[in-house]
């Protein structure tokens, strides 16, 4: 026995050991019941959750997944247990999962990435995958999140194409990867085209009409899209069709197929002769040419085009109304040549110079010109009109304005159609001049007209006699006509009372 050691003391030490050794029992045991708890909890978790949880090998043999395989993508555990991991992922993902996969285990970190998974009917998901590996295993756990790409794509798309055509944006040019390699994509040829009668149309029919006609000639236009090919909506009526890999020739023949197929044959409540297209086509054969250098040159040609063009499609405007049944009907030709009829021979009365006379009357046959844009069931309506009816047919002067200072021809004539509806004490419309502000010829057409409504009838007006129609010209010179023009039209054109 060593010195100073007691035998009570042995007794004492085989106490202590005793009790630390049930104490070490015990903490293992409670260890062993904190890891089982937590086990449970684990397991419960993954049985729950809709995030896949997956275990494969380095090889990407699959060794245990959960519930959410079946639940998310419809694949039991027999269908994935021993199968590649890699063969339900998008064949274009594969390297770049096994990729991340790699750096994954250099790193030992928990790494995250996304790719494309494909479910049991082949659709594809986006996933987004945080993997780490224990041991000789790779643990994974994968959250879909294909609301969120989809909406993210949406909002991208929205970003980048216009709301009205569905052609990218201007900006699209300058910004994206896409056209960032168009340089190195040569041939590179551009046609750039520009829509004819788009402001016309606006100005006479109304905005919705003109966005309207965008959209058809965009849906035609982007009909002839191919794949890599970008078009672009440049500015409010021109549009950039970028083709990749494309030489001049190819270019100028789709060109050719915009400007003659039936890209124009719109049906709307315009003439379709108001609308036309002018084309410019250049192609970049050289790196050291920009695309906004090619863009330009195309741009440049086009404006050559649209000049040679200028005068047939002014021309047309009025030829396309005068061609259109329809239309015709809505102008009322009889009426307007019996108002310039009535017009010439007050201007003569009255001493203008003869090129007044002929002013006069040419004004006279367009007065009405407006009215094409004033929809048939309001102008053949035979009961009262609405407020916002009338309203409807108290523009058509200012559409005729718009109609005939796009016409070089009639641009002389556009403000006196604008001014026929005046009232010489200020109380006409559109713009309530007064006396001697409306032009004289306004003043000339606005009696004209009335008397000749007044004696041929017209659907919102009781036909009256020669005699009930002159009593209503006296009645209103002075408010609504000129006294003067009023006098020499009954004393001297009439020749009533003589």
């Amino acid at each position: 026995m060593v010195a100073g050691f007691q035998e009570n003391d042995l007794d004492k030490l085989d106490s202590v050991i005793k009790s630390d050794t049930h104490k070490d029992i015990s903490l293992e045991m409670q260890t062993e019941n904190n890891l089982r708890e937590e086990n449970i909890e684990l397991q419960r978790y993954v049985s729950v959750t809709k995030d896949l949880f997956c275990i494969f090998s380095f090889g990407g043999k699959i060794i245990k997944i959960n519930r959410a395989w079946r639940e998310s993508l419809g694949y039991n555990d027999s269908q994935m247990i021993g199968k590649s991991i890699f063969e339900i992922i998008v064949n274009d993902d594969v390297y770049a999962t096994k990729f991340a996969i790699s750096e994954s285990v250099k790193s030992g970190g928990l790494d995250k990435f996304v790719n494309r998974v494909l479910n049991h009917k082949g659709i594809v998901h986006y996933y987004e995958w945080r993997v780490k590996v224990f041991e000789n295993s790779i643990y994974a756990s994968g959250r879909d999140i294909s609301d969120l790409i989809m909406t993210r794509e949406k909002l991208e798309y929205y970003h980048n194409r216009d709301a009205l055509t569905g052609m990218y944006q201007r900006s699209f040019i300058q910004s994206s990867s896409e056209a960032m390699v168009l340089p190195y994509q040569l041939p590179l040829s551009v046609i750039f085209v520009d829509l004819n009668g788009l402001k016309l149309i606006n100005d006479s029919y109304g905005h919705d009409q003109g966005d309207e006609l965008l959209r058809t000639i965009s849906q035609k236009m982007l009909s002839y899209q191919r794949e890599g090919d970008i078009f672009v909506r440049y500015g409010g009526d021109e549009f950039v069709l970028l083709l990749p890999y494309t030489p001049y020739d190819v270019a100028s023949s789709l060109a050719d197929k915009i400007k003659n197929s039936d890209t124009l044959k719109i049906s709307g409540r315009f003439p379709s002769e108001w609308v036309s297209i002018s084309l410019g086509v250049a192609t970049k054969t050289g790196i050291e040419d920009s695309v906004e250098d090619i863009i330009m040159e195309a741009d440049r040609l086009m404006y050559e085009d649209k000049l040679r063009k200028s005068r047939k499609h002014k021309h047309s405007i009025i030829e396309g109304i005068k061609s259109n049944p329809r239309l015709l009907r809505k102008w009322d030709p009889i009426h307007a040549e019996n108002v310039a009829d009535h017009a010439g021979k007050i201007a003569e009365k009255m001493g203008l110079e003869p090129y007044l006379q002929e002013l006069v009357k040419k004004a006279a046959l367009v007065h009405d010109i407006g009215k094409i844009t004033i929809p048939s069931k309001i102008l053949n309506k035979d009961a009262s009109l609405t407020q916002k009816e009338l309203e409807q047919i108290k523009r058509h002067p200012e559409s005729g304005y718009q109609i005939l200072r796009s016409v070089d021809e009639y641009a002389s004539v556009a403000m006196i159609i604008l001014s026929h509806h005046e009232w010489v004490d200020g109380s006409g419309y559109p713009e309530k001049l007064k006396g001697e502000d409306i032009p004289l010829a306004s003043r000339i057409i606005a009696v004209a007209d009335s008397y000749d409504a007044m004696t041929s009838g017209r659907i919102y007006t009781d036909c009256k006699t020669k005699e009930e129609a002159i009593q209503e010209l006296r009645a209103c010179a002075g408010s609504q006509f000129d006294p003067e023009v009023v006098s020499v039209f009954i004393e001297q054109v009439l020749r009533y009372g003589k």
